[in-house]
């Protein structure tokens, strides 16, 4: 019997500029911007690479609790998984040296020999049974926690793991290669800190170790020699440098006093990629979610949906509002690898003005009014809801905009108390499919504003789906068109977050989907 989906117990999702989780595999379509950098003649050891950096790490170091996007950035340096994610998105091993699908049920691995963590610890069985016993114990309120259907962790030796579980889990191997999702810690280092001992120390088996943290400002770090997967890195040090301002970390990406970057303005990206910087590939990574309150409010009445739905010009919000960068989205982003891909054909997706007045009138609702909360810090959204202000104010719709604090809003999306008949947040890549989906429409969660058996079933199926890949996409693009069918969320386009900016004299770097640098271990200075 497939159980119930569960609802998640902490949130993952992402903001632009503030969090973001992981993608599964890195596939979905991209676009270049310019050529990554090329190897050119023989790798080069050392130098210094300074990096601007937004902020520092909101949510810490700690791989578990790295949801804060800049988090992850730090994070897939720091520390690995027992697999890891090569440049196609292929499962490749990283501290296990090979594993075996025994049974979809049971895996078993192998662990690399003499792998160290920073502090000179020699990686064993035990330090990979803490870490994973660790991520899903409730306690650690980790939000990877209820991704696992961890049933056991056994050491089975010195350097073989054993890991059963309680129903088939699709997802397993790609968040055991994810630095945050999957992480390998030391037991005895990490027992014996606090978690804000966490929150700015490090102690993994990664390509660079901390040196120094400075809130606010730098943060220092350095080639392990010990590395296990030498000669790599080839880098003495990374610096990362905080930045706030996007037009200052373009100045500084200009002058050379930092070498590499990530903008999130289109505008941007075309400066630094006519100063002869490198860009890397466009994603559409952030999707624009309107979750709805269905439950209560004039949205409780399925043809006020429908007329909104039909009175927003989803074209025009893309080629205005993300400058042409953006396509036709739900729920799951597109670039996911069970993302969704929607056209003007899916269920009222078309902008009609007239029928959805019509089905204003049938709704029997007059003058209608809704609230939308957006965070305040979020410019680019902000655009993107003042055009559908004008949009909907054409066929009757009025729509009041509340800018609230970031805290606050994702209280109110906790809570359940929104406040309002509609929230906006903007996705980034999730570890798992069906972390978008959870966010949104998890049965008993508090944030959930939908009443559906059918979209629950539906969720529980795909979660557990064991025919394949090709099945299990299938399964996710009937539940995006179910959500589109019954406007249980507006979801305007999927656009660019970020693009990664670096100095031509980097070479072999090659910017990933998850836009965490995974492979900077690969390039070098020359």
């Amino acid at each position: 019997m497939i159980k119930a989906f569960r609802p998640a117990r902490a949130l993952a999702f992402g903001l632009t500029g503030l969090l973001a989780v992981s993608v599964a595999a890195c596939g979905g379509s991209a676009v270049s911007s310019s050529q990554a950098s090329g190897p050119v003649g023989k790798p080069q050891q050392g130098g210094t690479l300074t990096i601007g950096v937004q902020s520092q790490p909101l949510s810490g170091l700690d791989p578990i609790m790295a949801q804060a996007f800049n988090a992850k950035v730090m994070a897939s340096q720091f520390y690995e998984g027992l697999l890891s994610l090569g440049p196609s998105g292929q499962i490749e091993p990283a501290l296990a040296s090979s594993w075996k699908e025994v049974s979809p049920l049971e895996y078993t691995f192998t662990l690399r020999k003499n792998v160290k963590f920073h502090n000179g610890d020699v990686l064993s069985a035990a330090d990979v049974v803490y870490s994973l016993e660790r991520i899903v114990n409730p306690k650690q309120n980790s939000p990877y926690e209820t991704l696992y259907e961890l049933k056991s962790v056994t050491a089975t030796g010195p350097d073989s793991v054993e890991i059963k579980l309680t129903a088939p889990q699709p997802s397993l191997l790609s968040l055991l290669a994810q630095p945050w999702s999957g992480g390998i810690v030391d037991k005895a280092w990490t027992q014996t800190k606090s978690r804000n001992d966490l929150m700015t120390e490090e102690n993994g088996t990664g390509p660079f170790k901390l040196v120094s943290y400075q809130p606010g400002s730098v943060i220092s770090t350095a080639r392990f020699a010990q590395y296990w997967d030498q000669p790599e890195p080839y880098l003495d040090a990374v610096d990362y440098r905080v930045i706030p301002n996007e037009s200052t970390l373009v100045q500084a990406l200009e002058s050379g006093s930092v070498d590499m970057g990530q903008v999130s303005l289109p505008s941007d990206m075309e400066t630094v990629k006519g100063r002869g910087l490198d860009v890397g590939p466009t994603y559409q990574i952030g999707t624009e979610w309107m979750a709805l309150n269905t439950l209560t409010g004039p949205l409780a009445n399925l043809k006020v949906r429908e007329a909104l739905s039909l009175g927003l010009n989803r074209e025009q919000l893309i080629q205005i509002a993300s400058q042409g960068t953006g396509v036709l989205a739900s729920s799951i982003p597109p670039v996911d690898p069970n993302g969704c891909q929607m056209s003007p054909s899916s269920p009222y997706y078309s902008y009609n003005p007239t029928q959805a007045k019509q089905l204003l009138a049938a709704s029997g609702q007059k003058n209608v009014t809704l609230t939308l909360q957006i965070q305040s810090s979020a410019t680019e959204s902000l655009q993107t809801v003042q055009l559908m202000k004008q949009q909907l104010s054409a066929i009757g719709i009025t729509l009041n905009i509340d800018v609230v604090p970031f805290n606050t809003l994702v209280n109110n999306l906790e809570s359940g108390n929104w406040g309002s008949d509609m929230l906006t947040l903007t996705s980034a890549l999730n570890a798992d499919a069906s972390q978008y989906l959870a966010l949104w429409f998890s049965k008993g969660a508090p944030s959930t504003k939908v009443n559906s058996p059918q979209l629950w079933d539906m969720m529980s199926s795909a979660l557990q789906e064991t025919k394949g890949s090709a099945a299990r996409k299938a399964d996710y693009q009937s539940i995006c068109n179910y959500i589109a069918q019954n406007v249980y969320q507006i979801v305007p386009f999927a656009s660019p977050s970020y693009w990664d900016v670096w100095s031509p004299k980097l070479h072999n770097f090659d910017a990933d989907v998850t836009q965490t640098r995974l492979y900077l271990k690969n390039a070098w200075l020359g």
